[in-house]
C-alpha cells in the first residue's frame, strides 16, 4: 500500500526524534551535539559528521551557564544544514532578498520552542528536576527528542512552502515602534543593504 504525504512527514519526524534520543542516551552527546546528530543523519548535507563537534560547548545551557537551551540552539544550526547563506552570484539585494527568507524560516524554531516549554532557558527548564539528577536527564532526554522533531517539522513544512513564512515577535518590532517604519519597509531597507534609520535623527 502506498504512504500518504503527513505518514512519510511522520516517519521522518519520528526518526529524527529516534536518532536524538539515542545519541543523548547512551552519552555519546550532549544535548546539543544529540540534537544536531539526530537531524545531520536524517538529511542531505554536504558537511562532514565532525562539524557535530562544534556544538559541544552549547551543552547546559553553553558552557553550564544555563542560558538558551543547547538543544533549541542546537536545533537552529540544524537548520543551517539544508537552509543556509550560500552565495548564487546572484545581485546582492537578491542575495539578502533570500537570507530575509531564510532568517523568517530560522525565527520560528524558538517560538514554538517557548510555546511547548515556556522558557528557552536551561537555567528555567531544568530548575524544577535539578540539574544532573535522573529525573533532570529524563526530561532532557524528552526535550532533546522533542527538539529534533520540532526541527524536522520546520524542514519539511520548508520543503512544502518554499520558505514562505513569516517572521513571528522579532527584534525589527523594536525598531519599528522607534522609527515609524513598518517592518517590511525595515527589510526592504536591509535587502537594498541600507542601514535603519537612527531614530534619534527622525522628527
Amino acid at each position: 500500500m502506498k504512504l500518504t504525504q503527513p505518514k512519510k512527514n511522520e516517519k521522518i519526524i519520528v526518526q529524527a526524534q529516534q536518532k536524538a534520543r539515542t545519541f543523548f542516551r547512551t552519552k555519546r552527546a550532549n544535548c546539543a551535539e544529540s540534537v544536531f546528530r539526530g537531524i545531520y543523519e536524517s538529511v542531505e548535507t554536504d558537511l562532514p559528521p565532525q562539524v557535530a563537534s562544534l556544538l559541544t560547548p552549547l551543552g547546559g545551557g553553553v558552557g553550564m551557564a544555563g542560558e538558551n537551551c543547547g538543544a533549541l540552539l542546537a536545533g537552529v544550526m540544524a537548520l543551517a544544514l539544508v537552509y543556509r547563506r550560500e552565495d548564487h552570484g546572484e545581485a546582492l539585494e537578491e542575495h539578502r532578498r533570500r537570507l530575509w527568507k531564510v532568517y523568517a524560516f530560522y525565527n520560528q524554531l524558538p517560538h514554538r520552542f517557548k510555546e511547548k516549554y515556556g522558557s528557552l532557558r536551561c537555567w528555567d527548564l531544568t530548575k524544577p528536576y535539578i540539574y544532573g539528577s535522573q529525573k533532570c536527564r529524563q526530561f532532557c532526554e524528552e526535550l532533546v527528542a522533542e527538539s529534533a522533531g520540532m526541527v524536522a517539522e520546520l524542514l519539511l513544512e520548508a520543503r512544502e512552502k518554499g520558505l514562505d513564512f513569516r517572521f513571528q515577535e522579532n527584534l525589527l518590532e523594536q525598531t519599528a515602534e522607534a522609527t515609524g517604519l513598518s517592518i517590511e519597509e525595515l527589510i526592504r531597507l536591509k535587502e537594498k543593504g541600507e542601514p535603519f534609520p537612527d531614530p534619534t535623527t527622525i522628527k
